[in-house]
């Protein structure tokens, strides 16, 4: 988990450091696209007691006492205007690889650019929860109004932390 944290530290030093210097970037350049299969970033492992950070488009083994679930998630997928705020769209795609187990939206919160957390109601379907059995897989969207600029989502099913995912959700 120390080198994953270093990277990010690394990754929001450079970004930093462009924005110090006055370096322009292009609007959208770190817009996520809507790939119906995201690119494999890294492939980690979690559980309840090696949690992990992790960028869009990771995917990550969490082992739960219920199961092994592979999980990724894309976005925020954003319309390209200019605000202080703006609705979101979060992809994730769960596949279980082992035992079942029980993936329920209120596990998920996201903190926004503005450090205000945001506690998803519902799946954009409108479902709170699914179970997941060995070889099923599923993709499921959140989308929700937040703030500019850099944030993280949390994902502690079985109330114990095992990933943030750090995103940046940019106008344009």
């Amino acid at each position: 988990m120390y080198s994953i944290i270093n990277k990010t530290r690394n990754r929001l030093a450079v970004s930093l450091a462009i924005a110090l210097v006055g370096a322009t970037v292009p609007a959208g350049a770190f817009a996520v696209s809507p790939s119906p299969t995201p690119a494999i970033h890294q492939l980690l492992q979690a559980s309840q007691s090696h949690p992990v950070v992790a960028i869009p488009g990771d995917n990550i083994d969490v082992t739960l006492k219920t199961g092994r679930t592979r999980v990724s998630v894309l976005g925020p997928v954003i319309p390209q205007v200019t605000a202080d705020a703006l609705p979101g769209t979060f992809t994730f795609t769960f596949r279980q690889e082992s035992g079942r187990t029980l993936i329920s939206v209120h596990d998920l919160g996201i903190l926004d650019g503005d450090d205000t957390l945001i506690r998803p109601i519902h799946f954009d379907d409108g479902s709170t929860s699914f179970y997941l059995s060995k070889g099923q897989k599923r993709t499921v969207k959140i989308t929700t109004f937040m703030a500019v600029g850099t944030g993280t989502m949390r994902w502690a099913p079985l109330n114990h932390y095992v990933i943030d995912w750090q995103f940046v959700e940019e106008t344009a």
